[in-house]
């Protein structure tokens, strides 16, 4: 199937709401698709409606914060469920999810304080994830979505606090990373942890994106040999399945990809495809432009 496996909406840091997304990949010839939000699965009822009626294979997944200690990997993991079982794993994100938006609150009011800007509001945010919804859908469930420091940024953007043209990296280097701003921290949990629930869910873990470890260089990876097969075997004994060859948007991609994909195998790991789809006219654009030949999650876990 020509697929394309990582994708987000706007149940976390994606612009389209998920129906949106299986009409525009579909469209785009792709013949099997998911959507990987950030911690929540609750994008996926609607895409897979949405996915039936256009003709375009897909399964339950998501994309996970998480950290490994041993490895020193502090990245995300992907999970899929092609028995379309996932209570252990969703029970969990929608706890992560709530106290996710608690905290948040508790920025946008520090925000309020510190940018002397008491209209600033974590309910605009949440009435602004929901707006813009197409017509003729349910309406969908506010405490499934995903917020991140992320949404504080733009919020102080939108609202013209912070300048236009300022990049997230800036602004988070000036007041997250400082405590500047706030000391707030969302925890990931230990890779370990989240393997487990997958597992009892009877899902499939792949790694996203390997050479985001190493800056996307293929020079930084090849000098790193040691520290990328230290990592594919840690991947392998906490049950991890699959690696993800990515469209890293650079002249090194295809190189990349061919690299990680002969250390992979060598580990016994299957590969799937992921553009990390974002919005339409952004630097993760172009549905239809990055996919792989895959032939499904049988016989994966």
């Amino acid at each position: 199937m020509r697929a394309d496996l990582h994708i987000h909406s706007r149940y976390s840091d994606g612009s389209l709401w998920p129906a949106e997304l299986a009409s525009l990949f579909s469209g785009a010839g792709l013949e099997a698709a998911c959507v990987t939000d950030h911690d929540t699965l609750g994008a996926y009822s609607e895409f897979a409606t949405a996915a039936r009626i256009c003709g375009l294979q897909t399964w339950p997944a998501v994309e996970i914060d998480c950290v490994d200690a041993a490895s020193s990997y502090k990245s995300e993991i992907l999970a899929y469920f092609p028995d379309g079982r996932h209570a252990e794993t969703a029970t969990f994100l929608a706890a992560g999810c709530a106290e996710r938006a608690s905290r948040l609150a508790a920025l946008f009011k520090r925000a309020a304080v510190l940018f002397r800007s008491p209209e600033l509001d974590f309910g605009a945010i949440v009435a602004q994830k929901l707006a813009g919804r197409p017509a003729g859908l349910p309406e969908p469930d506010p405490t499934a979505f995903r917020y991140s420091k992320t949404d504080v940024f733009l919020a102080l953007r939108e609202a013209g606090i912070v300048a236009k043209n300022l990049e997230y990296r800036e602004f988070k280097k000036a007041y997250f990373d400082t405590g500047l701003f706030s000391d707030v921290r969302f925890a990931k949990p230990e890779l370990s942890l989240v393997s487990g629930l997958v597992a009892r869910d009877g899902g499939v873990l792949v790694v996203p994106h390997i050479a985001h470890e190493f800056g996307d260089s293929l020079k930084t990876i090849l000098e790193g040999m040691d520290r990328l097969d230290g990592m594919l075997g840690r991947f392998r004994e906490l049950g991890v399945s699959g690696v993800e060859s990515y469209n890293y948007r650079t002249p090194e991609s295809a190189a990349i990809n061919a690299l990680v994909t002969e250390r992979a195998r060598r580990y016994g790991f299957f590969m799937t495809f992921g553009s990390d789809f974002h919005s339409l006219g952004t630097t993760k654009d172009g549905p239809g432009s990055f996919y792989g030949d895959f032939s499904g999650f049988t016989g994966r876990g």
